[in-house]
């Protein structure tokens, strides 16, 4: 906006006199500061797993309502966000975070904070993360001994260790070569239990000299998809509830 300022100038004239009015431009009036973008800065990561991970930076909303989100993806290009969220609107830096999830093991990813006013839009720094790696598993025994039921049901101790992936595949107890009961399990990693199977007519008549001196040998063989198939011998205990 210019400020206009007029000067009067007086002409005689035969016996009169005349005003004139001349319109003069003065010094232009200072505009008004316009506002600045956010300020974007992206930090570490955490957390970082075989899946996610969590992101990290500040924001600086300058006085402007803004919203941020993170890029991310295999190459500089990124290609995946995360949804908006708000750092507010005020004047100083905010921390702000996010967690990246659908993410592949053993993967390095590239990822960068954006943070969105109605003064621009700013970009931080690229940053990369690299994912942990899998570890297959093993199934193992975790009792010597296993256990008779009500109904013919029996029961080996297995569980699932070594790594971080689960334990999938087939189980079979056996008495002399012959299976007596069998069943699939899967086992989460870092855990275990009891695998509950049914007796067949063979396994039930071997259970038939079962007793506290004398107790029935029976091998225990897991097929671990995928993985290695181990045995071992167990005694199966009769143990009723009522």
């Amino acid at each position: 906006m210019r400020r206009m300022r007029t000067a009067a100038v007086i002409v005689l004239v035969g016996c009169g006199l005349l005003a004139l009015a001349i319109m003069s431009t003065g010094r232009p009036a200072p505009a008004s500061a316009a506002s600045a973008p956010p300020s974007a800065m992206t930090g570490p990561a955490s957390g970082i797993g075989q899946s996610s991970a969590t992101v990290s930076g500040t924001v600086n909303p300058n006085g402007q309502t803004t919203h941020y989100y993170f890029r991310y993806g295999t190459t500089s290009s990124y290609g995946t966000q995360t949804g908006p969220a708000s750092a507010g609107s005020g004047s100083t830096e905010v921390g702000v975070h996010a967690t990246l999830t659908g993410l592949n093991a053993n993967t390095t990813y590239h990822y960068q904070l954006v943070a969105q006013s109605s003064a621009g839009t700013t970009t931080g720094a690229d940053q990369t993360l690299t994912t942990s790696s899998t570890t297959t598993s093993q199934t193992v025994v975790l009792g010597h001994e296993g256990f008779v039921s009500p109904g013919l049901i029996v029961g080996a101790e297995v569980g699932c260790f070594h790594g971080t992936t689960p334990c999938n595949g087939h189980l079979t107890m056996s008495t002399n070569g012959t299976v007596i009961a069998q069943r699939d399990y899967s086992i989460a990693p870092d855990s275990g239990g009891f695998q509950n199977m049914e007796l067949n007519s063979v396994g039930e008549k071997a259970l038939g000299s079962n007793g506290v001196f004398h107790l029935l040998p029976v091998t225990i063989t897991a097929a671990q998809s995928g993985g290695q198939t181990t045995s071992w011998v167990i005694h199966l205990a009769r143990w009723v509830w009522h």
